[in-house]
């Protein structure tokens, strides 16, 4: 399938009625998006386990100075962590997803956190989703063999949808802002 748009640093919010459980009234940053697939973090699911982004630094072996929560990003390779920022900070492995968001994956993040150097926005983030090659696209089209149901809404992640929306609140956000993106379109 022909990616007709490419939802790299775009938020996409699953359907309401979405068929799977874990993704019903889940958020998404789209990390990447080609023709062999996409890649997306969670960004409004904390774990409520207990563990939290402190948790994360004392495995490091470095202090926190602040109370934040770990979110979970996706199934996949849920030992990683992933600090998705505004780009008021950067490294040399600093990826930017545009309007002033950008991902970076190497403890130099985690380091500049724990001595408050680091971004003034950031979002950690364990785990990530994956779809296969051509399946975000049937999602969002809602070609066969997908339905209606498995379709996703997106925006333009922003600072303040991204970081300045509670969690809680970020899928109501998203879908509020495509459907004032999709009406606007029509006129």
């Amino acid at each position: 399938m022909m990616i007709k748009t490419n939802h790299v640093g775009h938020l996409i919010a699953a359907h309401p009625k979405y068929p799977s459980q874990v993704m019903r009234g889940a958020v998404l940053l789209v990390l990447e998006h080609n023709q062999e697939g996409a890649v997306a973090l969670q960004t409004n699911r904390p774990y409520q386990s207990g563990l939290n982004f402190s948790s994360v630094m004392f495995s490091a072996g470095l202090p926190c100075p602040f109370d934040e929560p770990l979110y979970i990003g996706g199934p996949q390779n849920q030992n990683r962590v992933y600090v998705v920022h505004s780009l008021d900070w950067t490294s040399a492995s600093t990826t930017e997803l545009g309007n002033n968001i950008g991902i970076t994956t190497d403890l130099s993040i985690l380091a500049a956190l724990s001595q408050n150097q680091g971004p003034e926005y950031f979002r950690a983030i364990a785990g990530y989703t994956e779809w296969s090659a051509g399946e975000l696209e049937g999602e969002i089209s809602g070609q066969s063999p997908w339905q209606a149901v498995h379709s996703w809404n997106w925006v333009s992640a922003s600072i303040e949808n991204v970081f300045e929306v509670e969690a809680e609140s970020q899928w109501d956000q998203v879908i509020y802002q495509a459907g004032r993106a999709q009406i606007s379109s029509w006129f």
